[in-house]
Formats: structure tokens, sequence, C-alpha cells
């Protein structure tokens, strides 16, 4: 939903500065984000569920922009914002890939452990 409320705003309403690329670093971070948490979420030791979130999330990112085209206000559809998007959800990805088997581990010990606690 925040995505969504983020790509639904006014890009006058938006901050303004010339440090970074602002727009397309938000994009980045928002699929980054979207992409661990949802890995995170789902993942039950299976690469293919995996895999389908990372086409969802990159399908997501396509009709994103394209429903930005539809608003009436100052946003538009733009392929670097879509490219943003991808980068930002392989690289979250690509993140999440190693770390999965000792995030899974340390999940099932914290749920051993709070189970044996009375």
């Amino acid at each position: 939903m925040l995505i969504l409320v983020a790509l639904s705003l006014p890009g006058k309403s938006l901050p303004d500065t010339s440090l970074l690329n602002y727009d397309k670093a938000a994009h980045f971070i928002l699929f980054f984000v979207l992409t661990l948490l949802w890995l995170a979420a789902t993942y039950r030791g299976s690469m293919g569920r995996a895999w389908s979130v990372l086409a969802l999330i990159l399908a997501f990112s396509g009709v994103s922009e394209v429903y930005q085209s539809w608003l009436p206000f100052e946003r538009s559809a733009d392929v670097v914002d879509a490219a943003a998007d991808a980068v930002g959800a392989l690289a979250g990805f690509l993140l999440w890939f190693p770390f999965r088997i000792p995030l899974r581990r340390w999940s099932e010990r914290k749920a051993v452990t709070s189970v044996e606690k009375p």
C-alpha cells in the first residue's frame, strides 16, 4: 500500500534534491524493501516460490508505471523508473538469497525457544 500511495502522489509534492536523483533512489529503495519483506514472509524452502515472488514484483513494477500514466495529474510512465524498480527488486532478491538459510534456522530456533518457555 505504501508503494501505491507513494506512486500516486503528484510529482510536485515530492522533494527535489540535486544531491541524488531522489526519484530513482526512492523507486530502488521501495522495491528493494518490498522484495526483502515479501520473500521473508513467504519463502518456505521453495526456490520456485522465491522466483514467483520476484516475477510478481517485476510485473507490479511495470503495471505501476502504466497506472501512473493514467493519473490525471503530473505523473507519467517512465521506463527508467521501471528499471530502478527492477534493479531494486533484483538487488533485494540477490541480498536475500545468501541469507535465506541462516534466517530460516534463526526463525526455527526462535520458534522452538518460545514454545519451550512456560
